[in-house]
């Protein structure tokens, strides 16, 4: 997964411009909990007709021993669901601003932008975090970040993480659930970079992929008792594996002002809060299944109050 990146450095000067459910699960019935899109040729996971909301496997993929591409990059790929349509939106943002630096600002690849890309100034433009802007009024860029990438490295990393997990999360949590946890992490992260951060301009979808991590080490407490043990020690080592990596990334590259780690770590922590409000139990009769509820939707309310009235009446950029 590649890291949010911070451009306020970045100018046309050449600065840095398995199949199926768990065994003994519940499935889903028919109109509950799944989503119709891209059923068709899926029917074979589960029952017929029938895409689950309950666990899907994050390691199982098909082809033995030698995977197919698709399921080795984008496992449960399909052509209509969130994650590709975001997907292709990021692609098409890409392409926007590099015709936007290109026309209106000098150049569509500076040389300090080392993730291939325009100048701070084209993402200023279209709609990346910068806290004088959001102070001012324009709300709307605790969102836009999300469709924007620094160049085509960025977006290339960005995009591997998001379908090799995305699709699979998409039909674990529902669709619903799935866009919520993302857009919610997202809008946090960007939280933590108005706070953190103030004087960078952000872009990337890090944050709420981070934020998709957080909610899974989420789901996996919840339903830690109801997982087979080899399949839910496996995940989380995944998890741990992901966020160390990010994290040495994030302290190599840090510095120079290219990565916003303050995204990064507030969208593992709004993950973690919403995951309990929004990822599915496996065992919906579970006791606990309410104060989990409770928990996430009230820490990340309660998360969310403190952070707005700092971001706009304590934080200066200047």
């Amino acid at each position: 997964m590649s890291n949010i990146h911070g451009i306020s450095s970045f100018n046309n000067q050449g600065g840095g411009g398995g199949p199926g459910g768990a065994p003994g699960q519940p499935q889903a019935p028919q109109g509950q909990g799944g989503y119709g899109w891209g059923q068709q040729g899926y029917a074979d996971m589960e029952a017929p007709g029938v895409i689950p909301a309950g666990h899907v496997s994050l390691l199982r993929v098909s082809g033995g021993a030698f995977p197919d591409l698709v399921d080795l990059f984008c496992p449960r790929f399909r052509w209509l669901c969130f994650t590709t349509i975001v997907s292709t939106v990021q692609v098409i943002m890409l392409i926007v601003s590099l015709i936007v630096g290109a026309e209106m600002f000098g150049a569509a690849f500076v040389k300090g932008n080392e993730m291939g890309g325009p100048s701070s100034q084209t993402f200023l433009y279209l709609g990346a975090k910068y806290l004088p802007n959001i102070q001012a009024g324009q709300v709307y860029r605790f969102v836009t970040p999300v469709f924007l990438h620094g160049g085509i490295l960025h977006l290339a990393s960005n995009l591997f993480f998001q379908c090799r997990v995305g699709y699979i999360f998409e039909l674990r949590w529902g669709l619903a659930n799935y866009i919520a946890t993302y857009f919610l992490t997202g809008i946090g992260a960007t939280y933590f970079s108005c706070l953190m951060s103030p004087k960078t301009i952000s872009v990337g979808a890090s944050g709420a992929l981070f934020g998709l991590i957080g909610a899974d080490i989420s789901y996996l407490i919840m339903n830690w008792s109801f997982l087979p043990n080899q399949e839910k020690y496996q995940e989380l080592c995944i998890v741990i594996c992901i966020l160390l990596i990010n994290f040495l990334l994030g302290v190599s590259g840090g510095s120079d002002g290219n990565i916003d780690n303050s995204a990064h770590f507030g969208g593992l922590v709004f993950g973690f809060l919403i995951g309990f409000a929004l990822t599915n139990l496996l065992q919906p009769e579970d006791p606990k299944g309410k104060f989990y509820r409770i928990l996430g939707w009230g820490s990340y309310i309660g998360l969310s109050v403190i952070c707005l009235p700092c971001i706009f009446l304590v934080v200066h950029a200047n």
